[in-house]
């Protein structure tokens, strides 16, 4: 997995990032038709989904007026970072992004009161709040040289676990993914001894999201992102090849097997979906990880009369946390539109 998490690569992430800046901007100038119906790619964080129109005021309520992120991916076998990607917000708008690899000469630079270098900095920190506050203490200057015009900004970094940032990219249910995010970032409530994923510092409201819980967060942030409405995450032909070339097991277990032997749980599914606990030294022992979910047909292929090849193009649903699972007889006449951003299709209006 750490070899996977070092392939992502510039050419890989440029065509959904500029994306997420186009889409604003269209929206912005009222280009598109219907932005209340459009799932648009997001800069925070790199790779989500949000409604078009919802886009400004919820990034704006997160992160403030004025912010860059640099989300950092470190390696889970060698701890040290692979990748960087910073992102920029002007009042909501997503408005500019750089990435740099894992061999690009800014993992070099080193703190300037320890002396770590820049990619070495997880290896030599407690956790992944310290990771972030030191590498803030470079970042800021980098930003500051690169783009002066922001330097009062406001600066955060997120700093994840490449296994953890993998598996998200990979979850098709906006729903599944919260979820995801939420076992992430509430991992030592679990009885973990750090999170899988951090802000530092934390977006406020993102905080108290956290610790309402898990099915409070997930309403919460699905409530914000699309107003309670299932989406389904899009996987570009990009990614698809070289997930497929370089590591097909990957491919087979979590994308062929998931679909041909489960699915995707309908949000009410996940909501009432019950961890394994963690804090028991039997559920290691035993290897007990699955999570359990109710009793209930998911969402199919079958259901959705699509193929496999079909699924990747990404779908709005009209189907919330309200829905009963049981009752969904027509499961084609419930999508809304098909695609993201400036190149979706609309396929019916809600009511």
């Amino acid at each position: 997995m750490g070899e996977a998490i070092s392939n992502i690569t510039y050419d890989l992430i440029k065509p959904r990032l500029n994306e997420a800046i186009m889409t604003a901007k269209a929206t912005i100038e009222g280009k598109i038709e219907r932005p209340d119906i459009v799932i648009a790619d997001t800069l925070f964080p790199p790779g989500g989904s949000i409604r078009a129109d919802l886009s400004q005021g919820v990034m704006k309520l997160y992160y403030g007026t004025s912010t860059d992120c640099t989300y950092t991916a470190i390696r889970d076998d060698t701890q040290e970072v692979c990748f960087m990607l910073n992102g920029h917000l002007e009042d909501g708008i997503p408005v500019d992004w750089w990435f740099i690899g894992p061999d690009d000469e800014l993992l070099e630079r080193r703190h300037i009161k320890l002396g770590y270098k820049l990619k070495d900095i997880p290896k030599k920190s407690k956790n992944l709040t310290e990771i972030g506050l030191r590498l803030i203490d470079i970042l800021k200057d980098v930003r500051n040289e690169r783009t002066p015009q922001w330097a009062n900004s406001a600066y955060q970094t997120s700093a994840v676990w490449g296994t953890g940032a993998w598996n998200l990219a990979f979850e098709f249910s906006s729903y599944e993914g919260i979820a995801g995010l939420y076992d992430g970032v509430a991992a030592k409530t679990y009885g973990f001894p750090d999170y899988w994923f951090s802000y530092v510092p934390w977006p406020p409201l993102v905080q108290t999201a956290i610790y309402s819980g898990r099915r409070k967060f997930i309403l919460f942030s699905v409530g914000l992102m699309s107003e309670n409405r299932l989406y389904f995450q899009h996987l570009e032909y990009e990614w698809q090849e070289q997930t497929k070339r370089n590591f097909p097991e990957i491919w087979d277990v979590g994308i062929v097997q998931q679909w041909q032997k489960m699915g995707v749980p309908f949000p009410k599914q996940t909501l009432e979906c019950q961890l394994p606990n963690f804090r028991k030294e039997k559920t290691f022992k035993n290897e007990d990880f699955g999570f359990n979910y109710p009793p209930g047909e998911w969402i199919t292929l079958d259901k959705l009369q699509m193929e496999l090849q079909d699924v990747f193009e990404g779908y709005f649903f009209d189907i919330t946390h309200e829905t009963d699972p049981q009752s969904v007889t027509d499961l084609p006449s419930l999508i809304i539109s098909k695609g993201i951003g400036r190149h979706t299709t609309f396929l019916r209006y809600p009511t």
